[in-house]
Parts: structure tokens; C-alpha cells; sequence
């Protein structure tokens, strides 16, 4: 029994351990993160003001083809909707017996 209640105290280490494992990974991702933004600056091709119209530029251009997509796509769920219907309404007819005439 004696075992049990030390065996607790290990876990309880191997916890905080783990969690200043995670702390530690965290840190070292935001410092990578800061020193690319960092390096991306101080090797960029133009200046600041040319970096955040480009910036702008390609945001709006994804921001119009994402748009544009989610048209097309709601275009064809709605096709691909009536194309369900449309068969689940002959599947069922043959099911009851009647043709799709019967029905309209």
C-alpha cells in the first residue's frame, strides 16, 4: 500500500515536467516566429509602405477568389440538392408502385 501512495508523488513530477516541457516547446515556437517576421523584414525586396500595398493586393485577390468559390460551390449543392430529390422521388415512386407521372 505503501507503494500506491509514493507512486502519486512520481506522477505528480512527471506532470509538472511535461508541462514546462510544453512551455518550453511554446516559447521556442513564438521566438521562431518573431525572428522569420524579423529576418522577412529586413530582407524584403521593397519598402514598408510597397510591402503593405503588395499585402493588400493579394489579400483582396484571395478574399474575391474565395468568394468566387463559394458561389460556385453553393451553385452546385443546390444542383447536386435537386438531383437528390429528383431521384429519391423516383426511388420512392417505385417503391409505391407508381411511375413519376403519377405523381405531378
Amino acid at each position: 500500500m505503501c507503494e500506491n501512495s509514493n507512486s502519486g508523488f512520481g506522477n505528480d513530477k512527471h506532470q509538472k515536467s511535461g508541462s514546462r516541457d510544453l512551455l518550453l516547446i511554446l516559447i521556442i515556437i513564438l521566438i521562431s516566429i518573431f525572428s522569420g517576421f524579423i529576418l522577412g523584414l529586413l530582407f524584403a525586396p521593397w519598402s514598408g509602405l510597397k510591402t503593405r500595398k503588395k499585402i493588400v493586393e493579394k489579400m483582396k485577390d484571395i478574399i474575391d477568389r474565395g468568394k468566387f468559390t463559394l458561389a460556385e460551390a453553393k451553385v452546385m449543392g443546390e444542383e447536386l440538392l435537386e438531383k437528390s430529390k429528383e431521384k429519391v422521388g423516383k426511388v420512392s415512386s417505385k417503391i409505391k408502385g407508381k411511375s413519376q407521372t403519377d405523381i405531378r
